[in-house]
């Protein structure tokens, strides 16, 4: 108030009440964001150790969800922390399946959910105890944010990639410099890839299931892909996100950050891997990216360039891993050029 010293009494008065509106201003922004309600899902399949660690987390958060929903794809015998959830005023939601299915889990969860926020979780994470409340802080008032995700703080980083092979890389349209996009080609530059993590809360083209948030009213208008990713889910998420990206932003938050225990159980063996990998890669590809003959040059210009390097490195380096997904590729090759695998536009 010392700088108001040479204004008149009014003056101060107008400036005071200005001061106050501003300051009002701000903390009903704030309040806007902070009373979203987090609902949390999580789709499950077997995994009763990894969830019963990753609730656990979920319990110690700075900020609570205000619902948990399990969704069990298995035979869970017991409701992990049930007790602890409800003590903590968390809301704890249980749905059992028939059918098994990564994608159908996540709608049927959307569809029980009451809270403001949907979050997405797999059941072998174990969250920051900020993750929450750094996904929430994220969102804007105007909603024009739809979705929010985060980082795998454990995920192996890619800088032992030689600086030739990552250039090669670029060249092939597999990579670039710039995570969270997705090139021409239909390939999806996936976080932690490029060696040039993103240390900002930044605009990006989709964002991975496992480490995602959305508005509810998303929903209303998108739903996860029921009839083209059946069971084991792999690219469902850069598939789902990247279709809301073009009507709202996606931000991803650097400071949002878990650990993702990656489970040995219930995990696709390497040939379906690789397999997946190649037709999802094309599935996208038809559906989003596709514009012109001039597209599918770029398309299999960085396929058959991404096959060719494992292929090479295989040579070099023989693993048994590796000719396993060496195999699945030319798998889906040969169902791609059979026509068994149905465009979707």
């Amino acid at each position: 108030m010392q700088a108001l010293v040479n204004f008149s009494e009014n003056d101060k008065m107008l400036a005071c009440i200005v001061v106050r509106t501003i300051i009002k201003l701000n903390e009903n922004a704030q309040r806007d964001i902070s009373v979203l309600r987090a609902s949390v899902i999580i789709p499950t399949f077997n995994r009763p150790v990894e969830l019963k660690n990753c609730i656990q987390s979920i319990l110690e958060q700075t900020v609570r969800p205000f619902e948990l929903i399990i969704i069990d794809d298995g035979n869970l015998q017991d409701l992990p922390l049930k007790k602890e959830c409800k003590d903590a005023g968390i809301q704890y939601r249980y749905l059992k399946k028939n059918k098994p299915g990564l994608t159908a889990s996540r709608n049927a969860g959307v569809k029980l959910a009451q809270g403001d926020i949907i979050f997405f979780l797999d059941d072998d994470v174990v969250l920051f105890p900020d993750y929450i409340q750094e996904m929430l802080n994220t969102y804007d008032e105007k909603r024009i944010i739809g979705g929010v995700g985060g980082l795998i703080a454990n995920q192996k980083p890619s800088k032992f990639i030689h600086p030739v092979r990552r250039l090669l890389d670029v060249a092939l349209l597999i990579s670039s410099f710039s995570e969270g996009k997705v090139l021409p080609s239909g390939f999806c530059i996936n976080f932690g890839e490029t060696g040039l993590p993103i240390k900002r809360v930044k605009e990006v083209d989709f964002l991975s299931g496992g480490v995602s948030s959305y508005r509810k009213e998303i929903f209303e208008e998108f739903s996860f892909d029921t009839e083209k990713y059946l069971g084991y889910g792999l690219g469902e998420d850069m598939d789902f996100s990247y279709q809301v990206s073009k009507k709202y932003k996606l931000m991803l938050n650097p400071k949002v950050r878990l650990f993702h225990l990656k489970s040995s159980k219930m995990r696709l063996d390497k040939k379906e891997e690789g397999r997946q990998f190649i037709i999802n890669r094309y599935l996208f590809f038809t559906r989003h990216v596709k514009k012109s003959w001039w597209s599918w040059l770029f398309f299999f210009y960085a396929i058959f360039g991404y096959v060719l390097i494992r292929i090479i490195s295989f040579i070099i380096l023989p693993k048994t891993k590796k000719i396993g997904r060496i195999k699945g590729y030319f798998s889906a090759f040969g169902d791609i050029l059979k026509g068994n695998i149905r465009i979707q536009n």
